[in-house]
């Protein structure tokens, strides 16, 4: 278990009204990725005076001391998108939906506070972004978090605007390193900017990844690759070019949580 009291430095006098951000009575609430600390203090404001909260079982137990008397419930994955649906039976699908929907429905109408809680970039690839879709009419607010582009750009200590021909920066999924892609923002046509490329890349093809920015990059454009960002005890950074890259990172299998950087503002 966390604690992660010792991390607030929220100090309002008795009675001082809250700002309109922190006081709505639905929030989605990132933890920040990585370390529990990196979690904001206004996220933190926000858990401690809601009533029912909704994550799961992993963000439960690492902010459990925020949780403490309150109603707690499981967020499920994906749930009000189409994710949900990917790897769970329609049936089963409906009724976790369903049973959701009569907790927040019932809370709110008590008046109740109600905290939906999620990690890192809630709102590129969160998994608990069908809440604010689905919920629309109870007015929520997104408590934004330390994202894993922060926590991987600290973690480079590079400036990312001193490229020496670019100051634009891209952030990619990487779609196009997948055999089923069909959008029009393919690798090549970003490379063709010239702007430094950051990839989520989400289970993309690291080595089709690289095959496809040589088509028009330099295979001597440096590349760095960022595991685990912001988490300390697992964090780190390897650093290639295009041409070296997939030899470097042989033999080591990346992780579902890492980020692709391409552009010269990596060059010594």
């Amino acid at each position: 278990m966390t604690d992660t009291s010792s991390h607030s430095i929220v100090h309002r006098a008795a009675g001082e009204p809250l700002p309109a951000h922190l006081s709505g009575r639905f929030h989605l609430v990132s933890t920040g990725i990585g370390d529990a600390g990196n979690i904001t203090v206004n996220a933190q404001e926000v858990l401690r005076r809601a009533d029912v909260v909704f994550g799961t079982s992993r963000l439960l137990e690492a902010f459990a001391d925020l949780f403490r008397g309150k109603e707690l419930h499981d967020a499920g994955h994906g749930l009000f998108m189409d994710l949900i649906r990917k790897d769970t039976p329609v049936e089963q699908a409906d009724a976790m939906e369903a049973e959701v929907r009569h907790i927040v429905r019932s809370a709110a109408a008590q008046g109740k506070r109600i905290a939906v809680i999620d990690y890192g970039d809630t709102m590129i690839f969160g998994p608990q972004a069908g809440f604010l879709r689905e919920f629309n009419d109870l007015n929520p607010v997104v408590m934004p978090g330390v994202s894993s582009f922060n926590a991987a750009n600290a973690a480079l200590a590079r400036d990312l605007m001193t490229g020496s021909t670019s100051r634009s920066v891209i952030l990619s999924s990487a779609f196009d390193a997948r055999d089923d892609y069909a959008g029009t923002d393919t690798l090549q046509s970003l490379a063709q900017t010239g702007s430094t490329l950051v990839f989520f890349t989400m289970r993309s093809r690291f080595e089709q990844l690289t095959e496809h920015l040589k088509r028009v990059l330099p295979g001597s454009t440096p590349l760095a690759v960022v595991c685990h960002a912001g988490q300390s005890e697992q964090q780190s950074v390897v650093r290639a070019t295009l041409d070296t890259a997939v030899a470097a990172l042989q033999g080591r299998e990346l992780p579902f949580e890492h980020l692709v950087y391409v552009g010269d503002f990596l060059s010594d």
